[in-house]
């Protein structure tokens, strides 16, 4: 058994260059050690190597770093076990800049022809990367057996994993040796990520040969192919630092609701910058902390928090006075945190291109990011899944844009739909591009032709208007109005015992060289005797992809109007938050065990931007809302609703199978306990 993965954690980086002197010079492995357990730290990822591509130990099998004079490594394990806070070790697998200088062999050539390197003189950011398939596997695997020869191991982080084609004269011998097509860009892809999975396997059964308990991470995995590489890993980390716009502030909670469902331990990794990795001086508030490791407990993971070790071997005491102050209340919540299970009622089906620019930063579709950004903001609890996750466990499951059907996955949804499962859709979604139709009977249209003109019109009819859905934005819908849909939305025919809701309208004309209007686009013209969305039983169509609308445009339309059609369509959600979309709303479960009673747990996290001038709004103040609420449907009244940890109570009525839960004014996160 892996030790557990815990609560409190730190990454702590050290790419330290060469021309760095006396490294570690003023490192005191007391002031270390305290210093940490000070800031309430139980777990540190401590560097072996670097992206530069030097140890931090004596080793034998790579190179010390040349300003390193002691065991830096072993100091700092020493100093922690005496702690019990656990040190993962690091090691930087494919990014190594010395390893490129002496084996020019080992490393990568993009298609391009070109070496994955920084530029020639050095002044665009960059990594020399390696390929783990070549003799740089032999250099890897020596110093791994010699880091487990030499120290106690908690465990390896290995960074840098991602699966990169290597078109160099090595790599497409390798490839034709494989009989792998070169040219087929597919196959040449297919075969990287093979060559990347039999890595982890060599490398994960070498470490567990000799240290059957450590745990084990691969970075530069977490993109929309988890369930790939699941079975190389004893838990999983979401590195998502969202003050980068990497990341942004919509990245982890999209992304933990799929980690979550695999069945293994996550953790959410932020970071103490102001911008990301790597900057010495950047420092965040309190309230930004405190919001950003609230998000990552929320979606039901643990937390790690980012920094970088100065050369000379110190940590900085305000770095730690910043995370102890959010780590004492993280602890002070371990007791609602541990074993809570979060609950999920819609699937929302994980779609996107395979490969990515940013390795190991989720690539989802448009569609998959829109829905998820749409069910946060309404508060409907929701995971994010790929095609063989079990669906049966979800009350509906939106299929986004574009999903192509195999046939195994299409006979596992029509079973789905036939034991009671509800299915959303939109545009070309389950449709055979080949014959035309939908590849499932239940989809209660005929597909006739996309629209003809971009953007094409919504007009909302009374039907749709009537739907529930009273107050804010919904009062403001009009039945009078034509709004406009920017992207390709499609025309099709209700079949009959369909209800249909709305109209789609064509613009006057496309934008083109020969006619134009005005700045955008031109008004709307025609009906085209299309509806924008249709209902039939547990099949819910929608003609304009609405979800991908409000990934890109963010317009509100469009969440109000998918808005009020599930309110009509699914059932009563568990959690009905009143609230606006940005506060967050999630619901995790705990057991009973002999230490507490069956409870549920809410937690609401505010999301307090500001005006600026940079792309990624920051949060670094908080400020107290009121006026917010929520209900939870539960079979019994409750023995009593409170605040964690503080156990202050909460006023609540019970009416109706429904925990009506006022709340008092909260802050960047408060946890709700319904006993």
């Amino acid at each position: 058994m892996s030790p557990a993965l815990r609560f409190r954690q730190v990454h702590l980086d050290f790419h330290t260059s060469e021309h760095c002197q006396n490294v570690g010079g003023d490192f005191d492995p007391d002031v270390f050690g305290d210093t940490l357990k000070a800031a309430h730290v139980n777990s540190i990822n401590i560097f072996a190597k670097c992206h530069h591509g030097y140890s931090y130990y004596p080793t034998q099998a790579g190179t010390v770093h040349p300003g390193l004079s002691f065991d830096l490594l072993g100091a700092q394990i020493e100093a922690l076990h005496r702690r019990d806070i656990l040190c993962p070790i690091y090691y930087s697998i494919m990014w190594d800049e010395l390893a490129g200088k002496q084996h020019p062999e080992w490393v990568i050539v993009n298609k391009d022809g070109r070496i994955a390197s920084r530029s020639p003189l050095g002044s665009e950011w960059g990594w020399t990367t390696m390929d783990v398939s070549s003799g740089y596997y032999d250099y890897v695997a020596a110093a791994v057996e010699e880091l487990m020869r030499l120290y106690p191991v908690d465990g390896f982080w290995f960074d840098i994993c991602f699966p990169q084609p290597n078109y160099s004269p090595w790599g497409k011998a390798q490839m034709q040796q494989a009989g792998v097509n070169v040219e087929d860009d597919q196959a040449v892809w297919d075969f990287a990520r093979k060559q990347q999975t039999d890595f982890f396997d060599k490398l994960t059964r070498l470490v567990h040969s000799r240290c059957p308990d450590a745990l084990i991470f691969y970075n530069g995995t977490m993109d929309r192919d988890i369930r790939r590489v699941a079975p190389y890993m004893t838990h999983f980390e979401v590195e998502s630092l969202p003050t980068t716009g990497t990341w942004g502030y919509l990245h982890y909670p999209i992304q933990a609701r799929q980690a979550r469902t695999y069945g293994k331990d996550f953790l959410g990794m932020n970071g103490r910058f102001h911008t990301w990795w790597g900057d010495f001086g950047g420092l965040k508030t309190r309230d930004q902390l405190e919001y950003e490791c609230g998000t990552i407990v929320a979606a039901g993971g643990k937390i790690c928090v980012g920094d970088q070790l100065n050369p000379g071997g110190v940590l900085d005491p305000a770095v730690y006075r910043l995370v102890g102050h959010t780590f004492r209340r993280i602890e002070a919540l371990e007791p609602w945190l541990v074993d809570a299970q979060p609950t999920a009622e819609l699937a929302v089906l994980a779609t996107g291109p395979a490969e990515t620019i940013n390795p190991g930063v989720a690539a989802h579709s448009a569609e998959t990011e829109g829905a998820a950004q749409m069910l946060l903001e309404m508060g409907r609890q929701f995971d994010v899944i790929d095609a063989d996750t079990d669906v049966s466990r979800y009350a509906a499951l939106v299929l986004p844009d574009g999903t192509a059907l195999d046939a195994a996955f299409k006979t596992r949804l029509s079973d789905y739909l036939a034991d009671g499962g509800r299915l959303i859709l939109s545009g070309t979604a389950a449709l055979d591009k080949t014959t035309g139709t939908f590849q499932l009977e239940s989809v209660p249209v005929r597909y006739l032709r996309p629209a003809p003109t971009v953007p094409s019109y919504l007009r909302l009819d009374e039907r749709l208007l009537a739907l529930p859905g009273s107050g804010g934005f919904f009062d403001e819908m009009a039945a009078d109005y034509d709004y406009v849909f920017y992207g390709q939305s499609h025309v099709v025919q209700p079949l009959p015992g369909a209800t249909a809701y709305g109209d789609l309208r064509a613009a006057l004309f496309n934008r083109s060289w020969h006619h134009f209007m005005g700045h955008q686009n031109a008004p709307a013209g025609e009906s085209l005797a299309a509806p924008i969305a249709v209902r039939s039983g547990s099949v819910l169509y929608l003609a304009a992809p609405l979800f991908t609308g409000y990934r890109q445009h963010d317009y509100w339309i469009y969440r109000a109007t998918v808005q009020k059609l599930l309110n009509d369509f699914l059932p009563p959600p568990l959690l009905q938050p009143t609230a606006p979309g940005w506060a967050e709303f999630s619901l995790l479960q705990q057991s009973a065990n002999g230490q507490r009673p069956a409870r549920s747990i809410v937690h609401v996290v505010c999301y307090h931007p500001r005006r600026t001038m940079q792309p990624i709004q920051h949060v670094d103040q908080s400020w107290q809302t009121a006026g917010l609420s929520f209900g939870l449907r539960a079979e019994a009244a409750p023995r009593r609703v409170y605040l964690a940890p503080e156990g202050t109570p909460v006023e609540y009525r019970y009416q109706g199978g429904i925990v009506q839960v006022e709340l008092p004014p909260v802050g960047a996160h408060t946890v709700v306990v319904i006993e």
